[in-house]
């Protein structure tokens, strides 16, 4: 495991313990509202990525879903940061932040954590279509 995959897992334990980064360098975060996000340290990256889903697009008008979503993206607000991007994978939107670990510490480790979740909750909000419980 790498230095920063390493850094990670402390920052993970003093605020969740006996969690930590998967051998795929990825840890599923769950809030109190049982929303989960994911956080993934690639093996020889230097940045920590945060993502999760927030919702598929409507069936009726998945135009308009997407020019909601380049909306959010507009200079990080409301999403504090944050985008949105498509993941095909499961096909719907996916809130998506960076945090560059040699730059940032445990004290921000966490206020990241808690601004996600925050974004996160912001953008099922704002797009108001079926959100997502979880990643598993």
């Amino acid at each position: 495991m790498s230095v920063h995959a390493n850094t990670v897992n402390h920052w993970l334990r003093a605020r969740a313990p006996g969690i930590q980064l998967d051998d795929e360098g990825i840890a599923l975060l769950t809030a109190d509202d049982a929303t989960v996000i994911a956080i993934e340290v690639p093996e020889d990256g230097e940045v920590c990525y945060f993502y999760a889903p927030v919702c598929p697009l409507s069936a009726d008008a998945p135009d308009a879903d997407l020019c909601r979503a380049l909306e959010l993206n507009r200079f990080g607000r409301p999403l504090g940061g944050c985008w949105l991007a498509w993941d095909p994978e499961f096909a719907m939107l996916t809130l998506c932040h960076n945090l560059h670990i040699p730059a940032n510490d445990a004290i921000a480790f966490g206020n990241t954590v808690d601004n996600f979740f925050a974004s996160l909750r912001e953008a099922r909000n704002q797009l108001s279509l079926s959100p997502v419980e979880s990643l598993t």
